[in-house]
């Protein structure tokens, strides 16, 4: 099973390359159908009162992944992925601030599981243009 990081949005492009959403947000969409763990979202207080991303990081790592067990949220995973690939998913674009990259870094520093964005390159191809 491999764990990638997406958003609620990419859902057509994930079920075509055969990934499994679950969504990690305090409140998925109302739409999204599929399987959710709020093990590792944020609480409402960090969601709405967090002062800047510098603090949301800060609360995120001590009041929710402080307390996690990630071999626990792993083996949740495992069972609600049954064998697939799985992205773990809220809202944000890759670009922007979103806790899923802290669950992503944590899961890596914890366990040594690699979680990469799904969609995104760590090696981009680039081509040369021609002119004429």
């Amino acid at each position: 099973m491999k764990i990638y990081t997406s958003y609620f949005s990419n859902g057509a492009k994930l079920a075509k390359a055969g990934i499994m959403m679950i969504g990690i947000a305090l409140y998925p969409p109302k739409w999204f159908t599929g399987l959710s763990n709020k093990y590792v979202s944020p609480s409402w207080d960090i969601l709405h009162n967090s002062k800047s991303e510098e603090d949301y990081v800060q609360r995120f790592n001590s009041e929710i992944l402080a307390h996690r067990d990630p071999k626990a949220f792993l083996s949740a995973i495992e069972k609600m992925a049954n064998g697939k690939d799985v992205a773990l998913c809220c809202f944000e674009k890759p670009d922007d601030f979103c806790h899923r990259h802290l669950v992503a870094k944590w899961l890596n520093e914890k366990l040594g599981i690699q979680v990469e964005e799904f969609g995104i390159s760590k090696n981009p191809v680039y081509s040369e243009q021609s002119l004429f």
